[in-house]
């Protein structure tokens, strides 16, 4: 599995050098989304402290004010989905544009990315927020049956069955989504028949194995980790060279810029390897859809990964 995931993650990689300019469209996506989350939290605050009913020192929540916070909770889920999926999609048509027309997708801000960018943005925009709609309303029954479940006693076997029920269908949810957003990206197909067509592609190709395989997406988590971990050691370092600005924390310096840093760490390297994911996705999808393009355009690499599919998946790869 290795030689094959290493085929897909070089090309992709490669489609994603050409285009580097994808990377700062995604940064520059995760930080509105920042500011979203910045502006809900500050809302959620004024909202608690307005409807709250404290006693004693303690204080509950008013049906009026739990609804609100769902409302709250629901809109930050779906911008979330949304801005995630708009990614994916802008990189989507960007690496199909550089699988069948390199010459206009291979440069820092080259016509693709912006081109698909708008698209992403305009025409398509109605299929992401669909999308990214029904993975929002899933996510927000779990949380509302996950506080459910840890307040009562009662029920709760049923409320945890439900729960791990929710579960399977966000996963379902985010499996279509990841490979139907390609289609989306390529053709600007609606979100349905997008679905349907990869599905079907797939299927007639017989890569449904193929397509579970995560071993490119559990590599690149993991180098997300240990990025994380080395900004975290830096921030230690940084701390120990200038401890005079977390001075006022004391003996928690060091945990606390160890933390920041982290937290900086993966936030910047996730969104990195997130736009490499959307990237071979897509270039597994190109490869089923079109691989005489691909040997056309891009000849080493087609013969790479060909190699590397023949080796893992003889019978599936149809070469």
């Amino acid at each position: 599995r290795i030689p094959f995931a290493a085929a897909n993650l070089k090309t992709g990689l490669t489609a994603v050098r050409k285009n580097f300019g994808i990377t700062f469209i995604a940064y520059f996506l995760v930080a509105l989304s920042v500011v979203y989350m910045t502006v809900v939290l500050i809302d959620v605050v004024a909202v608690f402290s307005q409807t709250s009913q404290c006693e004693d020192g303690a204080c509950e929540e008013g049906d009026t004010g739990s609804f609100i916070l769902m409302l709250f909770l629901f809109a930050l889920f779906w911008t979330q989905q949304v801005i995630k999926n708009t990614i994916h999609v802008t990189v989507a048509g960007t690496v199909g544009e550089w699988w069948f027309n390199p010459t206009n997708a291979s440069s820092f801000c080259s016509g693709a990315i912006s081109g698909s960018f708008f698209r992403a943005t305009t025409y398509s925009f109605g299929s992401i927020c669909f999308g990214s709609l029904l993975v929002a309303v899933i996510q927000t029954l779990r949380q509302i049956l996950h506080n459910a479940r840890r307040n009562r006693d009662q029920n709760s076997i049923l409320l945890c069955i439900a729960e791990c029920v929710l579960a399977c269908l966000e996963d379902l949810a985010k499996v279509f989504n990841q490979w139907a957003y390609i289609y989306v990206g390529l053709y600007g197909y609606k979100y349905v028949e997008a679905g349907k067509n990869v599905m079907t592609l797939l299927r007639q190709r017989g890569w449904t194995t193929i397509i579970t395989d995560d071993l490119v997406s559990n590599t690149l988590s993991l180098i997300c980790v240990v990025l994380a971990a080395l900004t975290g050691c830096a921030g230690l370092i940084l701390n120990a060279a200038v401890g005079s600005w977390l001075e006022g924390l004391g003996d928690n310096s060091s945990g606390f810029a160890f933390m920041v840093a982290f937290v900086i760490g993966l936030f910047i390297s996730s969104v990195m390897m997130g736009v490499v994911d959307s990237a071979v996705n897509t270039v597994i999808v190109c490869f089923a859809e079109a691989p005489a393009e691909g040997q056309a355009n891009h000849p080493v690499l087609s013969e790479e990964m060909v190699g590397a599919w023949m080796k893992i998946y003889p019978n599936e790869c149809g070469f």
